[in-house]
């Protein structure tokens, strides 16, 4: 395969689809205090979870270096790989597809494009696949960046919060809103569309779940379908049996634990769904 992919850990997706396709992570870093740590080669999920459980202080995430995507690129050049896909979250979010993009044209032996889409986690994941499969078809790169592009559209990403303490620190939404939802004892929902962050105010666990399943209903028939969370696998796993009820799904519904890095974000106890909206003639 002359084409790969890199992306990196902010995205979550099954070991045997990165497998099959030789899909390339990068690791961010997760920063306690003056230890840094990289995700999921240093820090396993149980550990980072483990240690922001019996912490006071919220930890921090940081983009790989330049140095390191262009290494990680400069080593795939060396095995033959005449093209790559680098996909990131879009910059709005994050710093990783400026970084790539700045490694990218530093290397002169392979071509990278670099992408930004609107998802993280299960979401990139699903795109992240869905350029794979346009690569093992052997469609150009002209074809592949178009497809994507369509299918960041009809991406969707519902979370499902337990607690608003990680959303105030991440700086993501503002910190009136967070105080005011932790005053209410009010469940964040937030949702990720083409890269744009929302948040609705709901009352209880039970009632943000059903309204995933509600919105996602709206959506029509879907091409991917995925549950999502963030050290919370018993609560996951009954969220997906009611989903798998609800949904005339054929396919392979993800089941995945988030990627600490967004952990660091939203905290324990978030559970999610994550749709990609089939295409319509």
């Amino acid at each position: 395969m002359t084409m790969r992919i890199v992306t990196d850990s902010t995205c979550d997706i099954p070991k045997q689809v990165m497998d099959e396709f030789a899909i390339t992570i990068i690791p961010a870093f997760i920063n306690f205090g003056e230890e840094s740590y990289r995700d999921e080669v240093e820090l396993s999920r149980a550990e980072f979870y483990r240690r922001i459980s019996n912490l006071n202080v919220i930890p921090k995430t940081a983009s790989p270096s330049v140095g390191i995507f262009r290494q990680t690129y400069e080593q795939l050049a060396a095995q033959g790989v005449k093209e790559i896909l680098s996909i990131h979250i879009h910059s709005g979010l994050s710093a990783l597809a400026g970084t790539a993009r700045l490694a990218a044209q530093a290397v002169k032996n392979v071509k990278v494009t670099v992408v930004e889409v609107g998802q993280v986690a299960i979401g990139l994941g699903f795109l992240v696949y869905i350029a794979a499969q346009a690569i093992h078809q052997g469609r150009p790169l002209a074809e592949i960046l178009k497809i994507l592009k369509d299918a960041d559209s009809r991406t969707y990403t519902y979370a499902a919060l337990d607690t608003v303490d990680f959303l105030k620190y991440s700086g993501r939404v503002p910190s009136l809103v967070v105080d005011i939802a932790s005053l209410l004892k009010i469940k964040p929902l937030l949702l990720l569309h083409s890269g744009h962050l929302g948040m609705d105010r709901i009352r209880t666990s039970a009632r943000s779940l059903e309204l995933m399943i509600e919105r996602v209903k709206k959506l029509g028939t879907l091409e991917q379908l995925g549950v999502i969370h963030t050290h919370a696998a018993e609560r996951a796993k009954q969220f997906l049996e009611q989903v798998q009820k609800t949904f005339n799904f054929s396919g392979s519904i993800w089941l995945e634990e988030a990627t600490p890095v967004l952990g660091v974000h939203v905290g324990p106890g978030a559970v999610g769904l994550v749709a990609v909206r089939a295409k319509t003639n």
